[in-house]
């Protein structure tokens, strides 16, 4: 998939990438699958088009998506579980045993493609991200957090809602938990989720 974000250039010609997500105007995505699905918000509501290939255009197809306040998947590699800092850890434990404070039992979905899971979440519910600073802030994370926002959805580092964080640079990294609210506010509580042994600095 493909994702961007469009913000207004405001500053010096020396720092044009020095505001927070707030800042941004409109944001979106285009999925590759069977179906070509383009996803675009300009922060009142978020909303989704399909590839008419016939016609060569984009169709109308979701009015506005809301991402339920609640899901029932969580999605990230399950392969790096003995890395994981201990809440999160203890989170996914709890979650596949209904013991959160939803009481959901929670099942994986995870595609290892950054869109596709954030698209199946932005519509079913529960989160996808990686607790490790990898995602680049400014055209992944950001992005993808005004979206879900838009949506009645959330962007979390872990901390802290992602599009309050100012970049530290380009193409600086973060966190991301991204997805249905209740979810992920339930897992913050845990405390220590963000797998910070390795640093990014660009």
């Amino acid at each position: 998939g493909s994702i961007f974000g469009i913000g207004l250039h405001e500053g010096s010609n020396e720092t044009p990438f020095s505001r927070s997500g707030r800042s941004l105007k409109a944001a979106g995505y285009a999925l590759y699958s069977s179906s070509t699905e383009f996803v675009l918000s300009f922060g009142e509501e978020t909303v989704g088009f399909t590839l008419d290939r016939e016609r060569s255009c984009f169709i109308k197809s979701r009015n506005s998506i809301s991402c339920p306040e609640r899901g029932t998947f969580y999605s990230l590699n399950d392969g790096r579980e003995p890395d994981w800092p201990k809440g999160l850890q203890r989170w996914i434990y709890d979650a596949k045993r209904g013991l959160t404070p939803s009481g959901t039992i929670y099942s994986s979905r995870y595609v290892c493609s950054l869109v596709a899971d954030f698209h199946r979440t932005l519509l079913v519910g529960g989160w996808a991200g990686n607790p490790r600073p990898h995602l680049r802030l400014l055209y992944e994370a950001a992005p993808l957090a005004f979206l879900a926002e838009a949506a009645g959805g959330y962007g979390s580092d872990g901390e802290q809602n992602i599009l309050d964080i100012v970049p530290s640079g380009l193409h600086g990294r973060v966190c991301v938990f991204l997805g249905s609210r209740k979810d992920i506010e339930d897992m913050e509580d845990y405390g220590d989720i963000q797998q910070c042994s390795k640093k990014y600095e660009f």
